[in-house]
């Protein structure tokens, strides 16, 4: 047998010289049980290759999924979805659909519920099942489908599917770092989703999670609330993102103008303000209401230490910063001093507190931003959580080189 793509599983044929021309899809008959798969057929000289899954496994077809295929691929990257079109797309296996709406989400700007035939089924079913965990249920057995997400609905949403396992882990092995990682990352992923490719049971069922969350976990709470009411499409009372002004005299006309201040949340369980000083400063800090109690210590101990992150955004760049919080009696909380942007600027605190695995793959020189605008108590949270981080972690690094140059950049 003559090598099609020399082994490169990501060749795609539509780039080979071998089928420039006169290639057209075909179901066709393969193995020992002669079952219809997919190939690429050439009419002249008769030949067929057929197309195989990341497994090497033929992908199994009929012909009315090779007419649908052949379809969508004359007009693409830009094809048009009938309701008939997308009911035939949901009967196809789902290796055929991931890789189909894998490659026209690449390529292409399909509408947002051509994703809804993807093989959802199990997402809902483990989020179903993490909802109970949250609730005090004890586990219940689930398909292997369920247990095992994979990447099948990667094309419509990523970094959902591995944070909800993990978080199904966590919960039902008892382990509190990985389920406080894992509902950290399912927040954070479904953030950035587009709820429109999501279907409405999927939505439901996720959006009980985050909401869960909130409930249960106090480090959590305003970045679970802010997540489930994006996913809803609800809005929300509170705003973590303020802008801000270094000209003074332009923000504050009329009034004090020793200083400018942006108040961000609700002053709810979490808020924070933000204040440019007349120096050219930059101060955010931040509160998180909850009392010292047993549950907020285990809270504690699973996070290695609580870190508010903080994004300054100004023309067109980001900076990330983090608030190391200090434990008091009936809050957490903490201050960041840094300098301002020139001119406009934003300033964002939407994203949930993290832990100190949370900053493993941060570089030891943006952390060393946040150590140098920190006040006395920051610095003994990041000293401890540094101490207390595995070797090789970053902040080890950072604490290190901070001390060693006496706080100074």
């Amino acid at each position: 047998m003559t090598p099609i793509n020399d082994g490169d599983e990501r060749a795609d044929a539509r780039s080979l010289p071998l089928f420039a021309e006169g290639w057209v899809r075909r179901a066709t008959v393969t193995g020992p049980g002669r079952a219809p798969v997919l190939a690429l057929y050439h009419p002249d000289s008769a030949l067929s290759y057929v197309e195989l899954d990341d497994y090497g496994a033929p992908l199994p077809i009929d012909d009315r999924g090779t007419d649908l295929i052949g379809r969508i691929e004359a007009f693409w990257p830009h094809p048009t979805f009938t309701s008939a079109d997308l009911e035939g797309l949901a009967t196809l296996s789902r290796e055929i659909r991931y890789l189909l709406l894998s490659r026209l989400a690449q390529e292409g700007a399909p509408p947002p519920e051509v994703f809804h035939v993807l093989p959802w089924e199990p997402v809902i079913e483990l989020a179903t099942a993490v909802g109970q965990l949250l609730d005090g249920a004890l586990p219940l057995p689930l398909s292997d489908e369920a247990l095992d997400l994979g990447h099948w609905v990667t094309p419509a949403v990523i970094g959902v599917t591995g944070p909800l396992e993990q978080l199904h882990e966590g919960l039902t092995e008892g382990d509190p770092v990985l389920a406080a990682r894992g509902g950290t990352a399912l927040c954070a992923g479904l953030s950035s989703a587009d709820p429109a490719r999501l279907p409405e049971l999927v939505t439901a069922a996720l959006t009980e999670v985050v909401r869960r969350l909130a409930s249960v976990n106090p480090f959590l709470r305003h970045a679970a609330i802010l997540t489930a009411d994006r996913l809803t499409g609800l809005a929300t009372a509170a705003g973590f993102v303020t802008p801000l002004e270094s000209d003074l005299s332009k923000a504050a006309a009329g009034t004090d103008d020793r200083t400018v201040v942006g108040q961000l949340g609700d002053a709810g369980a979490y808020s924070a303000r933000a204040e440019v000083t007349v120096g050219g400063r930059l101060k955010v800090t931040v509160e998180l209401a909850v009392e010292a109690t047993t549950e907020r210590e285990l809270f504690l101990d699973a996070y290695g230490g609580a870190f508010a992150p903080v994004v300054v955004s100004a023309a067109g760049e980001s900076l990330q910063y983090w608030v190391a919080l200090e434990a008091r009696r009936r809050w957490l909380s903490g201050t960041l001093d840094v300098p301002a942007p020139r001119g406009r600027f934003e300033v964002g605190t939407e994203e949930a507190v993290t832990g100190v695995w949370g900053l493993a793959g941060v570089s030891p020189d943006e952390l060393l931003a946040s150590l140098a605008g920190a006040d006395r108590a920051g610095l003994q949270v990041w000293r401890a959580a540094a101490e207390s981080a595995p070797v090789g972690h970053p902040l080890r690094q950072a604490v290190r080189r901070h001390d060693e140059h006496g706080g100074a950049l």
